[in-house]
Formats: structure tokens, C-alpha cells, sequence
């Protein structure tokens, strides 16, 4: 009878576990991509190197940490339990979903963590503030114009090992690991700020105008004493400006962006620097 009753057990957690396992496979066929397979093999990161890729990316807890190719959720997980991060993982893998989930739940961070199974180029990254990647130079390149369009300015993207191309980081960090070193790339998104804009500070109104190529600025400024060239960066919001002019006469700006406006200080150029100024795209 006992040895009948241990089979009638066994035979019961099977059942369970059968059951257990068709109906998460069923909840990924509703909700996945389909059936294409994963775009890269899939390689853990190192613990050293995620760690060094949240701080890089100066994580807090007010932020949203989407890691586009997730794997075992480990970066998710790190974000949710050691800087208070709210975390998403995309993986295109459902056992890989599984177990992330498996492994946030048994690191406490559950309710703090959400595993998608879903395309990695399909998904809106719009919700985050900070944007992880360990995949290959050519998935960033294609990944490249999305981060710019979605994200908004401020928004950080942090890689491991492979960079953007043309779009240069505006950090990058060296990290070794227990199979050598790494690089970890940081971007900052850059809010808009090409254009032609009008520039007041106390009675002096001038002509800026700007072209941009991702964070980098260059232009014209037209004052009273004739034309400058501009050179400048934007991170975020944050801009700052340099109109070129022999000696004490150039002028350093600094401020940031809202929208069409923008405002800041003159650190230097003017006699009475630092000098308040504002500005207005378009008019």
C-alpha cells in the first residue's frame, strides 16, 4: 500500500508538472514574437561589468531599466535589488523568461521586475530612463535610431563592448573581469536644439543658429560686433555654448532646454558675466 500510495504520488507531481510547464509555454505563445530565433547567442555579462554599466548610468530608484536582450534577468535583477530600480527585461528566449522570472522571485525583486517575451526591435523603449544592450555592433546600429526617437533627452544607454558607431559615447569605462577586460559605453540622449533661435540677454538681442549631430553643436552667432562660429554639446537638456572671439571676447554660455525655450548664463564674454539670457526658436 505505501509503495502504491509513493507512486500515485509521484505520478500526481508529474501531472503537475506537465501542467505547470504547458500552461506557461501557452502564456508565451499568446503573448511572444513568434517563432524567430534569438538575433545573438546568448553570453552572461559579468557581474563586475553590470555593476560597472548601472553606475556608469548613475541608476537611482526613481529609474525604469529596460535590458534589450535580457537573458537570465541578472541586470534587471541587480537594478531592482541593488539600486531600487524598477527593471524590465526583454528576451526573445521563453526559457530564458522563465527563468528570470524564477530568479527574481527567489532574489525578492518580483514585484519590482517585469520579463517580456517579445522581439527586442519591436518593443517601445519610451517607458525608460535607462536603456542596457550586450548585443553586436550591427543590432546597435539598427537599434541607434530608435533609442534616439524614443527616448526622451536626458535618458541614458549604456553597452557592453560594442559602441554606436558615428554616434560617439559620452563616457566610456574599462572593467576587468575575471576573463579580462571589458568596455562599458555610455550615451547620454540629447534633447533638440538645432535651429534658428533668437538670444537675449539684458538689451542685447542675437541671432543663434544651430545644426546638430547627435550630442555635438556647431552654428553661427550674430551679434553687434559681426558673426561668430559656435561649437557646443547638449546633454540632456543641458547645453553649452562657445561663440569664438579673440581673447577675453568670447563668449561661454551655459543653460537648458525647454522645448523652444531655453535659458542660462553668459560665464563669460560680457563685462558684467556671469549674465542671465534667454532664448526662442523661431522668433
Amino acid at each position: 500500500m505505501r509503495a502504491d500510495r509513493r507512486g500515485a504520488g509521484r505520478y500526481r507531481r508529474a501531472v503537475v508538472a506537465v501542467v505547470s510547464f504547458a500552461l506557461t509555454t501557452a502564456a508565451c505563445r499568446a503573448s511572444g514574437p513568434g517563432l524567430r530565433g534569438p538575433d545573438v547567442p546568448y553570453v552572461t555579462t559579468p557581474q563586475a561589468v553590470g555593476d560597472e554599466m548601472l553606475t556608469l548610468a548613475a541608476v537611482t530608484a526613481s529609474d525604469t531599466v529596460y535590458d534589450l536582450g535580457s537573458g537570465d534577468g541578472r541586470l534587471v535583477i541587480a537594478a531592482a535589488r541593488d539600486f531600487g530600480a524598477r527593471g524590465v527585461g526583454v528576451e526573445i528566449d521563453p526559457k530564458l523568461i522563465q527563468q528570470s522570472r524564477e530568479n527574481a522571485q527567489r532574489a525578492g525583486v518580483a514585484a519590482r521586475t517585469e520579463f517580456v517575451w517579445e522581439d527586442l526591435f519591436k518593443v517601445s523603449v519610451a517607458p525608460a530612463s535607462v536603456v542596457t544592450l550586450y548585443l553586436l555592433q550591427e543590432l546597435n546600429l539598427k537599434l541607434r535610431p530608435r533609442l534616439l526617437a524614443e527616448l526622451a533627452p536626458g535618458a541614458r544607454v549604456v553597452s557592453h563592448n560594442f559602441h554606436m558607431g558615428e554616434w560617439a559615447p559620452d563616457r566610456t569605462r574599462r572593467v576587468r573581469a575575471p576573463d579580462g577586460f571589458h568596455s562599458v559605453y555610455l550615451w547620454v540622449i540629447p534633447a533638440d536644439a538645432g535651429g534658428a533661435w533668437t538670444l537675449t540677454s539684458g538689451e542685447r538681442a542675437w541671432t543663434l543658429t544651430l545644426r546638430q549631430r547627435y550630442q555635438d553643436l556647431e552654428g553661427e552667432l550674430v551679434t553687434g560686433d559681426g558673426r561668430r562660429p559656435v561649437t557646443g554639446r547638449v546633454a540632456g537638456r543641458d547645453v553649452e555654448l562657445t561663440a569664438d572671439a579673440p581673447g577675453p571676447a568670447t563668449l561661454r554660455l551655459h543653460g537648458r532646454l525647454d522645448g523652444d525655450t531655453a535659458r542660462g548664463t553668459i560665464e563669460a564674454g560680457v563685462p558684467e558675466a556671469p549674465a542671465p539670457w534667454s532664448a526662442r526658436r523661431g522668433g
